[in-house]
């Protein structure tokens, strides 16, 4: 999980917040402008709470300021599991940025991000959502994922090509280029190459219908747990009752004998 890693994620904008305070420009830029998670790295806390473990750690900070003058302190973040499945419940989905309390990080006068918590009730407006459920179209034969500013696994880099050392067609690959001065090796290390290359394009196969079939498994899921589902559940019995009674009513034509004159009738328009 080390190497999931989001995009810029915004974490805190300059001006006034929900609970009447106030973030200053200087500290934001501040906060980018010194930040480096060698010398220290700031956690994810949930709620600010320290007494239940951290959701990952905040890899890079910048600011950047928008169309409208204000000035917004982003964040790449790499979250652990237990961010990502409270997530999942819709639980800490949003920033609180932890600076310097007296703006004065170690001496240098200058405040940093010591922290930053993962809330539902976030005093800073304009921070971005996360979201980490979604986990559609992963390819296979990837040794590296990261989470893009839509929530989704996003493929990074593909695996090295070691087909090409062979002279052989990638079976997952198939629009990578293929070197065709292959090494002088011997017919037995040949055939075990073309066996591997088999057996790799079998289980890329593979891996990409279970994703097809998870996200499936996926949708159904997000429907069965709906109050919708539930209520149509609970009603099904008096839903079949109903369409039985419709099933014993009959239609009546009205009996008009011949030459009976038909009653004429008045409409008031309005």
């Amino acid at each position: 999980m080390s190497q999931l890693c989001t995009d810029w994620l915004c974490i805190a904008t300059e001006g006034d917040t929900v609970d009447r305070r106030e973030l200053k420009r200087e500290w934001l830029i501040d906060a980018a402008e010194t930040y480096d998670p060698e010398l220290y790295a700031a956690l994810i806390w949930p709620e600010h709470e320290r007494d239940y473990g951290n959701g990952g750690c905040v890899k890079q900070v910048m600011w950047q300021e928008g169309d409208d003058g204000l000035v917004r302190l982003y964040a790449k973040i790499s979250p652990n599991m237990s961010l990502i499945e409270a997530n999942k419940r819709d639980q800490l989905l949003y920033f609180s940025v932890e600076l310097t309390e007296d703006g004065n990080f170690r001496g240098t006068g200058r405040s940093y991000l010591e922290g930053l918590a993962a809330t539902d009730s976030p005093a800073s407006v304009g921070t971005s959502r996360m979201r980490f459920s979604q986990r559609k179209k992963i390819k296979p034969g990837c040794y590296r994922y990261k989470f893009g500013r839509n929530g989704k696994v996003e493929q990074e880099t593909k695996m090295k090509n070691w087909q090409k050392l062979f002279g052989i067609q990638p079976k997952k690959f198939a629009e990578d280029d293929v070197n065709t001065d292959a090494p002088e090796d011997s017919d037995k290390l040949q055939a075990l190459a073309e066996a591997l290359n088999n057996l790799e394009g079998r289980v890329s196969a593979i891996e990409t219908q279970l994703a097809s079939t998870q996200e499936d498994v996926d949708t159904i899921a997000e429907v069965v747990d709906t109050q919708e589902f539930a209520t149509l559940r609970e009603n099904i019995g008096a839903v079949i009752k109903n369409f039985g009674k419709l099933d014993n009513k009959i239609t009546q034509l009205p009996k008009r004998k011949p030459g009976d004159k038909q009653e004429s009738r008045k409409f008031k328009f309005i």
